[in-house]
């Protein structure tokens, strides 16, 4: 009877089929449900306060400014303006947004709820680290750092429902770009009335249920650590032209384990690609694996108020002894180029010289300068990773190994979850910490803002006066060679007293499962969602 029973069950498996379950990258194909590996967990989905790629990935799904990117990273779209013009001087930008474009509650949205988004953006209360991309435009720079509180002094107005006009205090290349940024969008102003979100960071409105977005999706779902999901949004301008009913995005922070989900069938996408697969794929599958140089720069960056890395000596002398060579050819294989400038050497298409050089018989000196002879009486000092990833563990460790044989200092090393990291760097409580910073524009300035005085992102907190008054410069050139010149003082005065020490330029390696059509890689790591749709791949 047993042995009967298990020949039925046999019997109807064969019939009904047992085949193994349904991936998820097969069921997003067949629902056009795109499968994303996202890195971290977000903090939350306030577009004004982030200050994380993988955040900004999620919120220009779900959020449109006025203008955006295509898939190459440089041309300019129309977003929620259908267009614009722009004065001869280059100083007055007039945009007209278009009739249709609503909210996702399918109410309108107007000119006054952008002009009242960039006032959230600029209130000093808020505390957005990424103003500097408004500073541009007139009177936001006094009104972000509290020496206006007048709004009406900033340059942007709305004089009706469907007509923003921007003013700005001097000529930005970039500034046509830097208004697809994900910081720069509207805010549905009901929403914020009712969870008291004004003047105060993130909140109950960024959650599902209650955001309201203007962008192609609109937010569905938030499992902490397992997914955000967003779904089409019906009532955007464009609807038509996405293809892709849903995306999934999965805060996978171990780059070994989301490689693992791609072999799975779980991603459709990787946010990057471990280091000990890369031959591999490249042998085996090298039409998954997609490679290419994007405008972001690794970088330690030094708590310059706290001993022992108040002293520019102590800095100078970690950055001499770091072999960017060594460590980009021996740890990174494959993941980033050398950086010798604090900023990505392509920015903008300037030529900058190499500033940043290994030293180690000069970084040795100036250790024993500062009273270190050796590393002898160096402290306990923990060194800060932004990651538990298997990658940042290990150019960490080669970090460590570096400094304690040219300086004979040792480290401990602290990885940490994403999201504690960024209570870290707020809180200004480490000493020194891996960071990174990832362009919103093809231009140095994006970068080099990071050391102003008041920049809220300065993760350095160095204050140099004479830094703030090169940045001003570069703003105020009248030829390229002079604003060259004035980016490569700054570049100057960061090799000089070492706030950050740059390490490498990332190279962005992903797998992509050949049934997402439109994808294509680009610096800027921007994704337009009206080119990505999901098609079964040929069989062979």
């Amino acid at each position: 009877m047993i042995k009967l029973t298990a020949s039925l069950a046999l019997l109807i498996c064969l019939v009904v089929g047992c085949a193994p379950r349904e991936s998820a990258v097969e069921a997003g194909i067949r629902s056009q449900t795109l499968h994303i590996g996202n890195n971290a967990e977000p903090p939350d989905l306030d577009p004004h306060t982030n200050n994380s790629l993988v955040v900004s990935f999620i919120l220009s799904a779900l959020n449109e400014g006025l203008v955006g990117l295509a898939n190459d990273g440089s041309t300019i779209k129309p977003g929620l303006a259908e267009r614009w013009e722009i004065s001869p001087d280059g100083l007055r930008y007039t945009f007209h947004l278009r009739p249709n474009a609503k909210w996702s509650n399918g109410e309108a949205v107007t000119a006054h709820d952008y002009v009242a988004g960039i006032r959230r953006f600029l209130n000093p209360l808020v505390t957005c680290e990424a103003v500097n991309i408004a500073f541009p435009i007139t009177g936001a720079r006094d009104f972000a750092e509290s020496r206006s509180s007048d709004f009406a002094s900033v340059g942007v107005t709305a004089p009706d429902a469907r007509t923003v006009e921007i003013r700005l205090d001097f000529r930005a290349p970039y500034f046509l770009s830097a208004l697809a940024d994900t910081h720069l969008v509207p805010l549905y102003q009901p929403m914020l009335d009712e969870f008291d979100g004004h003047q105060k960071r993130g909140g109950k409105w960024t959650l599902p249920g209650n955001l309201i977005s203007n962008g192609p999706f609109t937010l569905e779902a938030w499992e902490p650590n397992v997914a955000m999901i967003v779904v089409k949004n019906p009532h955007y301008w464009q609807a038509d032209q996405i293809a892709l009913s849903a995306v999934h995005f999965h805060p996978i922070e171990d780059g070994g384990g989301e490689e693992r989900a791609f072999r799975a069938g779980q991603l459709h996408v990787t946010f990057s690609v471990p280091t000990s697969k890369l031959k591999i794929y490249l042998a085996d599958e090298p039409a998954a694996l997609r490679s290419g140089p994007i405008l972001r720069s690794d970088f330690i960056a030094f708590n310059t108020t706290k001993a022992p890395f108040d002293n520019p000596l102590v800095r100078r002398a970690f950055s001499l002894a770091i072999d960017r060579d060594r460590l980009v050819s021996s740890v990174l294989q494959g993941q980033g180029s050398s950086a010798y400038t604090f900023t990505p050497a392509f920015s903008g298409g300037y030529d900058l010289p190499p500033l940043a050089r290994y030293d180690p018989a000069t970084a040795q000196q100036l250790m024993a300068e500062a009273g270190y002879p050796g590393g002898e009486g160096f402290p306990p000092v923990e060194f800060t990773l932004s990651s538990r990833d298997q990658a940042k563990l290990t150019w960490g460790q080669a970090l460590q190994q570096m400094w304690k044989e040219t300086l004979g200092v040792e480290l401990n090393l602290a990885p940490t979850e994403f999201k504690v990291w960024l209570d870290i760097l707020r809180n200004q409580s480490h000493l020194l910490t891996t960071s990174n910073w990832n362009l919103s524009v093809d231009d140095p300035t994006d970068m080099l803002a990071l050391g102003l005085s008041t920049n809220p992102n300065n993760d350095a907190y160095w204050k140099n006066p004479r830094f703030d008054a090169a940045f001003d410069a570069i703003n105020q050139a009248a030829t390229k060679k002079a604003r060259r010149d004035a980016i490569i003082a700054c570049e100057r005065l960061i090799h000089e007293e070492a706030p950050w020490a740059p390490i490498f330029f990332t190279t962005r390696n992903q797998l992509v499962h050949p049934s997402v059509q439109g994808w294509q890689g680009n610096p800027l790591q921007i994704i337009d969602w009206t080119a990505l749709s999901l098609r079964a791949p040929a069989s062979d």
